[in-house]
Parts: C-alpha cells; structure tokens; sequence
C-alpha cells in the first residue's frame, strides 16, 4: 500500500508471494481476488495521483451524515420540511469553513512570518502553510515523488528547493486557488441554480413538436393520453370520495416507539385496580336485601 511507484508495487507484491505468506493459498487467493484488481483504490502509487486534498477515507462523509442527522431531528418529516433542512444543513457547513478561511487570513502565523512563506501569510490557508513546512522538512531519499503537488495543489519539496535556488520566495499563485478560495473548479454558468422549470416547459416544447412531426395518428393518441390529465371534468372522472378511515401513520405518534412488555403490564394492572376499585363502591352502594 505505501509503494510510492508502480514498479515498486509490482516488486513487493512479487516479494509477497515469494514470502511465508505466499505458501497460504487461502490467503493469497483472498489477495488475487479482491484487492490486487482494485489497486487503484488504495495503493499509494495510484493515489498519490489523484487530486483529493487530503480526503482519503469516508471520515468526512460519515461527519456529514450525522451532522444532517441532527438537523432533521426526525425520520418523519415532509419532503418539503427535509429539503429545507437539508439546504440548511449544508448553507450551515460552507458558512463555517469559509469562517475558518477568514480567520486564517486575519492570523500572522509567527513560525512561517519570514522567507520562503512570507508572502502566503494572511493569504491562504494555515492549514496549507503546515503542509508546506512538514513537506520542506522532509528528506528525500532517491526521488521526490511529487506527492503533495498532485494530491493537494501544493509545490512538492523539489519545487521548493528549485524555487530556492533561483532566490525566490513562495507566492498565493504557486498554490491551487482552492486554498486561498474554496474554489475546486469553476462551476458551469456562473454557479447559477437550474431553473426546473423552464427546463420541464423545453422538454414538452420538444416532445409536442416530435408529435406534430409524426402525424395525425400520433396527436391523436397523444390526446387520448394527456385529456383525463388536463380536464378530467371532460374525460368522465370524478373526485374520490374521502375516505372515512385513512390509513397511514397514527395520529400524535410521530416516531415514538411501542411500549414494551413491562409498559404493557403496568397498563393492564392499572386498569384491573381501577376495575377493583369500581366493584367494591358498588357493593358498598349497593342496599341490602
């Protein structure tokens, strides 16, 4: 997992199966059939290649899952009322991470408050400045690899060093300018939100004229269909009647849950003591014979 090249992985998986290890056929077979096909996924060689940001796992996505969670607060919500909640959720979540970019750009960071990050501070991320001083600390042994400038948008220690050596200082515009901006890539249309709408009203524009084009027949069925939509009045049909006991959740229960055995048999024994009570003042009411 950790091979940094291709040719290194190749050479430790051949070193595995020449191992103790590869007399397991059990094992071995386990190795071929589910992980070795899917390298791509988890093989160091292969992901240092991919630009994540550090987002290596589903730690982040699980954080979101529970923090939705307790904006919902409830699994019985209308679509409208978990739609709102959801947007909110989320407004919430870019409102706090562009609160942190701000207040990385108010901060000097005292160790990085001269060459080579001197023109970085207050300009991205604090966070970002941490990546570039472990990454400079570093010691390569045969090459650099380059692994911070593809996963993170960042100058890589060879960058650095050249960087270096020309007299040069590290500037915002070496970095990707999502840590200066949260911006990943540019959305479509200015970031516009679709309108659903107008987009419904093109697709039957376009879906009338294909039946004006296909003739007179094809109108006519495509008539016959939309009529009972349209004026169900013309068509024949009526309002249901409403039913008189609807099914579906009872009311005031929510999502509470059934009462268990020993709720039950509190009920029961309160009821059987109401009962008691009961008889004994109609017998005391009752007038002798």
């Amino acid at each position: 997992m950790n091979a940094n090249t291709q040719r290194g992985f190749q050479q430790r998986w051949v070193d595995l199966q020449n191992s103790e290890w590869g007399r397991n056929l059990r094992f071995m077979n386990y190795l071929k059939g589910e992980w070795i096909p899917c390298a791509q996924r988890w093989a160091h060689c292969y992901t240092n290649r991919v630009f994540h940001i550090g987002n290596t796992s589903t730690n982040r996505v699980e954080s979101a899952h529970s923090s939705l969670k307790k904006w919902l607060a409830s699994s019985t919500h209308k679509i409208d009322t978990l739609f709102l909640r959801y947007h909110t959720s989320i407004e919430g979540k870019v409102t706090e991470l562009r609160k942190d970019l701000e207040d990385s750009r108010l901060k000097v960071f005292k160790l990085a408050d001269g060459p080579p990050y001197g023109h970085l501070n207050m300009e991205v991320s604090l966070w970002a400045i941490e990546l570039l001083m472990k990454e400079r600390a570093r010691e390569i042994v045969q090459r650099c690899g380059c692994r911070l400038h593809e996963t993170h948008g960042l100058p890589c220690k060879c960058k650095m060093d050249a960087l270096s050596d020309a007299g040069m200082e590290l500037h915002p515009h070496h970095l990707h300018r999502f840590w200066s901006s949260l911006v990943y890539e540019s959305p479509p249309d200015g970031a516009k939100w679709e309108d659903h709408d107008a987009t419904e009203r093109g697709i039957f524009a376009a879906m009338v004229e294909d039946v004006y084009r296909q003739g007179p027949a094809a109108v006519r069925k495509a008539s016959q269909l939309l009529l009972p939509h349209i004026r169900p009045q013309v068509a024949g049909l009526l309002e249901p009647r409403e039913s008189e006991a609807p099914k579906g959740r009872p009311p005031k229960r929510s999502n509470t849950r059934d009462p268990s055995w020993f709720e039950h048999e509190r009920t029961r024994t309160a009821k059987r003591s109401k009962t008691n009570e009961n008889t004994r003042k109609t017998h005391k009411t009752t007038p002798a014979g």
